[in-house]
């Protein structure tokens, strides 16, 4: 029987939909010792009525996470997590930590504490969600100080068209190019929903541009290990790295 090789740390990420976006991303980049444990919360659209009664299932799934002993339980939605604008990812995390007492973040708190630790305030923004929920987002990074300079919506509404592109950073790499192009003294680009893939492409735009490339997937990793007090390297995921 092969050992688990989870001496450092187990995360446990509550997400939409069997995500092969962040498990695929994270393994490729993780520091030895660290696993990844997933529950699923059955969503199937990006909308905002779903993305809100989705939420109801991550209590339960938190819970089952917590039998496998997690020292962090992330909840693995970028939308989900901000689509009850300010103080709604406190809200998820205070439920689900007052259920299971496992330190617990939001892929949208990651995302907040990249971009105040890379002083970011002003952001080309890309993703595959509906215009509706691009700006809730973009509402709630405003009430956050942050200003989004530049918007790109893919417009998809189901889940399983979004996964389609799973297997096309290509699509993303075009998409963040031209958003750097439109944009004007952007300190960041971000790539939003944590199945938008990016691994292959941070570091190209981030040549090409001059400027921090994040996703949601490596806001996320990034912030889980600080909040874990772990140390890199991690290579080739992008700039926001180099402050662990």
């Amino acid at each position: 029987m092969q050992e688990i090789n989870d001496w450092r740390a187990r995360i446990g990420v509550l997400s939409p939909i069997t995500n092969f976006i962040t498990f695929s991303e994270w393994y490729q980049v993780l520091p030895e010792g660290i696993t990844v444990w997933e529950a699923l919360m059955g969503l199937t659209e990006t909308t905002p009525e779903s993305l809100v009664e989705m939420r109801k299932k991550a209590l339960a799934e938190a819970i089952k996470l917590s039998y496998g002993l997690m020292d962090i339980i992330l909840y693995g939605c970028t939308s989900g997590s901000f689509i009850g604008g300010p103080g709604y990812d406190e809200e998820i995390i205070k439920e689900i930590e007052g259920a299971v007492s496992i330190p617990t973040t939001t892929t949208t708190t990651c995302v907040l504490t990249a971009f105040a630790d890379l002083e970011v305030k002003r952001i080309a923004l890309i993703g595959p969600y509906l215009r509706e929920i691009f700006d809730a987002e973009v509402q709630f990074f405003k009430y956050h100080g942050i200003e989004t300079a530049y918007v790109k919506a893919m417009e998809y509404r189901y889940v399983r068209d979004i996964s389609l592109l799973r297997e096309k950073p290509y699509v993303y790499y075009r998409m963040a190019k031209e958003a750097y192009r439109s944009s004007k003294n952007i300190d960041a680009i971000f790539i939003t929903c944590m199945a938008s893939p990016a691994i292959k492409i941070i570091s190209p735009l981030e040549q090409e541009a001059g400027v921090p490339v994040l996703s949601s997937n490596s806001d996320s990793l990034y912030g889980v290990l600080k909040k874990l007090g772990i140390k890199g390297p991690i290579e080739n995921y992008g700039k926001v790295f180099k402050l662990l």
